[in-house]
């Protein structure tokens, strides 16, 4: 085109890269000025202004005007036919000669200004300078299939769109529903975060994937997202569930190398909801003055074999998961609340542990005995200490000389090294209706000490029979704490913190070591083979030597199964206090902007560590004075997210 604008006409030109129109400020044949609106104009090149309109403007604003009319003309500009004339051609086509074929004679600049805009998509023909060539046919094709894709692109962005924002489960694509949850699980490193960024125009946060499956009803608004991460099993395969239907215990009481402890006054002591039951204690007095403590095991390894899809689930799952809402077993009911468990009234088979204690008090080597019980009570710990306390009651004499005991071997413990630190023990509980309490208790209560001695008792004679015996086990190994340059203090929260981060983690070991934690010289885990897999391991392997059977684990085994038990009960671990935290900031939320006392354990430069005593809970604080540790401060309950797991306090 050789003739400039006029002023004050409209004119169709390319500005980077985009189709255009303005009204003519001035023009050279270098470039020409064109307004846009009263306030912007742009400069553009002369060789692209691509179409005079002769038509003049009166407003500034007129060129935008006429490029919208003849845009909503574009649209209804279908080339198919117009390619199918020419595409066997090769000659490029001028704007005005391809005009002419699609309107006939004398098309008028609005008519013309549309077709550019409709050979500007590509769909048929390709720029050529000023001109426009017919595209090949495979290219044709390619471009539609191309048009054909967005087009469905667009239509599903539209439908996911209100979808989203107003629509419901049964109008949901199931697609949608699993990348939904794919991003609540992943957030930004879940492989479809980019298609939700396409579709909604902007980042999909795993919040609010969440909230949208949890208003959908897909999801409870309190389910644990980390068992879905960890890929924790929680339901089990249903040929796991029929192979533990068909276990008996017929062939279990059968077997001549049993010993019938039947006559023994076996009680369990647990919490009160506790189903799975996997230890017993009794006592038998003499009138000499000794007496007889058994520890009962539940005998977990003649339930099933090595190998069996029972075991290969129980391997898998690495140990029972114990939540304030929910229990997720190692296995299924029918054996960790029934056949396995050391119910009242009924037969069980056990590992049995006989301690001869003389009139001195003197606790011997135990015996190690396959056999069956018949455990006579269920005991709470409440109720123990209440027996303890009632001379009275006919169970006084029983459980108040298995707590002196174990009084006597905490205190050797203690003179062996072992650290001996009181535990504030937090419970949280939900109720079936989603009422949550939080309860405090000493973990130094005296049926507390009397289980949890005689179990350490146990475990450590378990472990010193299998060193002694050549027998390969996972044993507990914990290097002693050096605790010499602890600063002295008065104050239990405080002692407890210091000694606790001078501790090492205990370690699994196939060498036997000593447990400085515990002030034992080789130590196992052996006394809860229904919720651990690495007592049943334990378990199954002093089984065997007993009965003088092949060991079902050799140390080459062990090795390989040693870093699948270790991950699983590292992630137990996590998964436990998370939900226990859940659970726990849930509890706090109706406290917020409410004060607590809170006790100062740790400070460095700028902030420190407190724990708040109503509830032992240890959190990072930023003081806004000067602190020390021992010091107590009142803070204020600032924020807390229980989904985010973080709660915030600030000095009051």
């Amino acid at each position: 085109m050789d003739i400039l604008p006029r002023e004050n006409e409209i004119a169709l030109f390319r500005y980077r890269n985009r189709l255009m129109a303005g009204v003519c400020l001035n023009a050279s044949r270098s470039k020409v000025r064109f307004a846009l609106s009263p306030k912007e104009s742009v400069n553009v090149p002369f060789e692209n202004v691509l179409l005079l309109t002769g038509q003049m403007a009166s407003e500034k604003v007129a060129g935008q005007a006429w490029f919208e009319n003849a845009e909503r003309e574009s649209a209804h500009i279908h080339l198919a036919e117009t390619w199918e004339l020419v595409r066997e051609e090769e000659d490029s086509w001028a704007l005005w000669d391809l005009a002419d074929l699609v309107y006939g004679d004398s098309p008028t600049p609005g008519q013309v200004a549309a077709l550019l805009m409709a050979l500007d998509r590509g769909d048929y023909f390709e720029a050529d300078g000023r001109l426009f060539r017919p595209l090949d046919e495979t290219r044709v094709f390619e471009r539609l299939a191309a048009i054909e894709r967005e087009r469905e692109r667009e239509g599903e962005r539209a439908r996911f769109q209100a979808w989203f924002a107003h629509g419901d489960l049964v109008s949901a694509d199931a697609q949608w529903i699993e990348r939904l949850k794919d991003v609540a699980l992943l957030g930004e490193q879940s492989v479809h975060a980019r298609w939700f960024e396409r579709l909604l125009g902007d980042t999909l946060t795993d919040r609010q994937a969440f909230d949208r499956l949890v208003g959908l009803g897909v999801w409870s608004p309190h389910i644990f997202l980390d068992l879905l991460r960890e890929g924790v099993p929680v339901v089990f395969p249903e040929v796991v569930i029929q192979q533990a239907e068909k276990i008996t215990l017929d062939a279990v009481f059968a077997d001549l190398t049993r010993e019938n402890l039947t006559h023994l006054d076996a009680v369990t002591i647990d919490d009160a909801s506790t189903q799975d039951m996997d230890d017993a204690v009794s006592i038998q007095f003499r009138d000499d003055g000794s007496f007889q403590v058994g520890i009962h095991i539940a005998d977990v390894s003649a339930l099933f074999g090595v190998g069996s899809d029972l075991d290969a689930e129980a391997l898998s799952r690495g140990a029972s998961l114990y939540f304030p809402d929910d229990k997720i077993p190692m296995l299924p009911p029918v054996i960790s609340d029934q056949l396995g468990s050391l119910y009242p009234g009924e037969d069980r088979a056990a590992l049995s542990l006989l301690f001869e204690v003389d009139p001195a008090g003197h606790v011997g080597v135990p015996r190690f005995v396959p056999s069956v019980i018949h455990c006579r009570e269920k005991l709470s710990y409440d109720a123990v200490d209440a027996m303890i306390d009632d001379e009275s009651h006919p169970r006084h004499a029983m459980l108040s000389t298995l707590f002196y005991m174990a009084e006597q071997l905490l205190c050797q413990r203690i003179e062996n090294g072992a650290v001996a630190v009181a535990h504030a023990d937090r419970r949280v509980i939900v109720e079936a209706n989603g009422d949550i309490h939080v309860e405090m208790q000493s973990r130094s209560t005296r049926a507390d000490l009397l289980v949890s001695e005689w179990m350490v008792m146990a475990n450590a004679a378990t472990a010193q029979w299998l060193t002694d015996h050549d027998i390969p086990v996972f044993y507990r190994v914990q290097h002693t704490p050096e605790l010499s340059d602890i600063d002295p203090t008065e104050i239990e929260q405080l002692h407890r913190y210091r000694v606790l981060t001078q501790m090492r983690p205990a370690s699994s070991s196939l060498t036997p070591g000593p447990h400085g934690g515990l002030g034992v010289s080789c130590y196992c885990q052996a006394s809860s083979p229904l919720r651990r897999f690495m007592d049943l391991i334990a378990q199954r392997q002093l089984m065997a030597a007993l009965k003088g059977q092949l060991l079902p684990y050799s140390v080459e085994d062990l090795k390989m199964l040693g870093p699948h038990i270790d991950e699983h009960m590292r992630c137990i671990g996590r998964l436990e206090r998370r939900r226990e935290r859940y659970w726990l900031f849930r509890y706090l939320e109706r406290f917020r902007g409410q004060v607590f006392e809170g006790l100062v354990l740790d400070v460095w430069e700028r902030g420190c560590r407190i724990e708040i005593l109503a509830y032992a809970l240890q959190t990072d604080l930023r003081p806004t004075h000067s602190v020390t540790p021992g010091t107590l401060i009142s803070v204020r309950l600032g924020r807390v997210d229980a989904w985010a797991d973080e709660i915030v306090f600030v000095m009051g």
